[in-house]
C-alpha cells in the first residue's frame, strides 16, 4: 500500500517598523510699534519798546540846545520887558517930583530883597510806544510706526519605515512511503 506523507512549513517574517514623526516648528508673529510725539515749536520775537523821555527831560529843565536857546530868547525879551516897564514907571514916579517921599519910597524899594517864587509843577511823562509780534506757532505731528512680522510654521516630516526580513521560507515535504519505493523530496 502505498502512503503518501505531506508535511507544509510555513513562512516566517519579521517585520521592523518606525513610525513617522512630524515635526512643527512655531514662530510667533511679532508686532513692533514705536511711536515719535507731537512736536510743538513755539517762536515770538521780543518785543520792541521805545521809550521818549523828552518831554520829562523838558519837563525838568534837561534840554536839547534848540528849546535852550529858544527858551533863552523868551526869558531875555520877558526880562526887557520888565525892565524898559521899570524903568518907564520909576520915570513916571520921578516927574511927580512934587510928591514928598517918591525918591524915599523908591530907595525903600530898591533896597527890599525881591521875593522869590517857588512854583512846583508836575513833571511830564516819558513816551511809551510798544510794539508786539505775533507768536509763530509750528505744529509737526506726531508719527505711528507699526513692524508687522508674520509668524511661521515649519513642519519637517521622518517618513515612517517597516523592514521585512524573511525568517523563514515556505516548504512542503511530502513522503511517499511504500514497502517497496522510500521516496522523499
Amino acid at each position: 500500500m502505498l502512503l503518501v506523507k505531506i508535511h507544509q512549513q510555513d513562512a516566517k517574517i519579521r517585520m521592523a517598523t518606525t513610525d513617522p514623526l512630524l515635526y512643527l516648528h512655531i514662530a510667533d508673529p511679532k508686532v513692533e510699534i514705536s511711536s515719535e510725539p507731537l512736536q510743538l515749536e513755539i517762536h515770538q520775537p521780543a518785543a520792541e519798546v521805545i521809550i521818549d523821555n523828552y518831554p520829562s527831560d523838558y519837563s525838568r529843565g534837561i534840554k536839547n540846545f534848540m528849546d535852550f536857546e529858544r527858551d533863552n530868547a523868551r526869558k531875555a525879551m520877558e526880562n526887557a520887558y520888565e525892565a524898559v516897564g521899570k524903568i518907564a514907571s520909576d520915570g513916571a514916579r520921578l516927574a511927580r517930583i512934587e510928591n514928598k517921599g517918591t525918591l524915599a519910597q523908591l530907595a525903600k524899594e530898591a533896597m527890599n530883597p525881591k521875593t522869590v517864587e517857588i512854583n512846583v509843577g508836575s513833571v511830564a511823562e516819558p513816551t511809551l510806544q510798544v510794539t508786539t509780534h505775533e507768536a509763530e506757532i509750528k505744529v509737526i505731528p506726531g508719527r505711528q510706526n507699526i513692524n508687522l512680522k508674520p509668524g511661521s510654521v515649519t513642519g519637517d516630516l521622518r517618513q515612517g519605515s517597516v523592514h521585512v526580513t524573511m525568517v523563514q521560507y515556505p516548504q512542503i515535504y511530502y513522503q511517499v512511503v511504500d514497502s517497496s519505493v522510500d521516496i522523499q523530496t
